[in-house]
């Protein structure tokens, strides 16, 4: 298809999904190029067109996939949409009903290779993650919520954790498999051990140290404190709490300070961001 054929059959809504909120005049997303806590992507109503309030930047649909990508190559951003948005076009204006909603995040093809997309190197980079660093730790997901009689694929980043189960981020998908569970990493022997909530934040920690010169447990979800809990019972080296700075980071950080009383909360070194990664992403060079 021509570049006009593209941006009559795709919209934003298709490459962007379910948006955070609607408006009178169209609907709200968080941008995904950068840590957007209050949604300032605008997008119109009949999704053809955008609106960055943050920045005044707007455009079509295809200028909306050049920046994420954080490219200015139009046929590598159509090939980018026609690969994610056939498929990622799970979001309707209309009301969902709750056993559609179910249906909804049922993987009808799941699979988890080498990190090897393009998209993904870009998304990466938006969150200023050394790459050689996430290349040690992150897969490929390719992954499609319906059936499909080709090789059309969503792709995510995969971050596995100790029972099998997955961790999915990408611009435009939060989600994971079961079972949900924490994620450790036994890397540096005698090296302190330092707790974070997601794998960004570990990779944020890892990339602001050079290099990996720590041991590391992800939570993955606050809930899974206790589970970390049980691990860190045993250990004897230096425990560092690197949760977010914000009202469940610190129920957590209180909820193992209570089990585990000489461990350090560094928390306060990236405040006042939320996470390390929106420190790293707001570092000034």
């Amino acid at each position: 298809m021509n570049i006009k054929q593209i941006k009559k059959k795709y919209t934003c809504l298709d490459f962007l999904g379910k948006p955070a909120k609607r408006t009178a005049h169209g609907f709200l997303y968080h941008a995904p190029w950068r840590e957007d806590t209050h949604p300032s992507l605008s997008v119109t109503v009949n999704g053809r067109g955008w609106h960055d309030m943050a920045t005044g930047e707007h455009g079509s649909v295809i200028d909306l996939v050049m920046r994420c990508l954080n490219t200015t190559n139009v046929k590598r951003a159509c090939e980018e949409l026609e690969r994610q948005a056939p498929l990622s076009s799970s979001f309707s204006p209309l009301m969902i009903s709750g056993e559609e909603k179910k249906k909804e995040q049922r993987f009808t093809k799941f699979e988890v290779v080498k990190l090897q997309s393009p998209g993904l190197f870009a998304y990466l980079h938006h969150r200023k993650i050394d790459l050689q660093i996430a290349k040690q730790f992150l897969q490929e997901a390719r992954y499609s919520f319906k059936e499909v009689d080709d090789d059309r694929y969503l792709y995510a980043l995969a971050y596995v954790n100790d029972k099998g189960g997955y961790e999915l981020r990408s611009s435009i998908y939060k989600g994971g498999t079961t079972p949900k569970t924490i994620t450790t990493h036994w890397l540096v022997d005698g090296a302190p051990v330092v707790v974070f909530e997601g794998f960004m934040d570990m990779l944020s920690f890892a990339t602001l140290c050079g290099k990996v010169r720590h041991n590391y447990i992800v939570l993955n979800s606050t809930v899974n404190a206790p589970a970390a809990i049980d691990v860190l019972r045993s250990i004897t080296d230096k425990v560092l709490l690197c949760l977010d700075n914000d009202e469940a980071g610190d129920d957590t950080t209180k909820q193992m300070f209570d089990v585990l009383p000489l461990a350090v909360d560094i928390r306060s070194r990236f405040a006042p961001a939320k996470d390390v990664n929106e420190y790293l992403v707001n570092k000034k060079v």
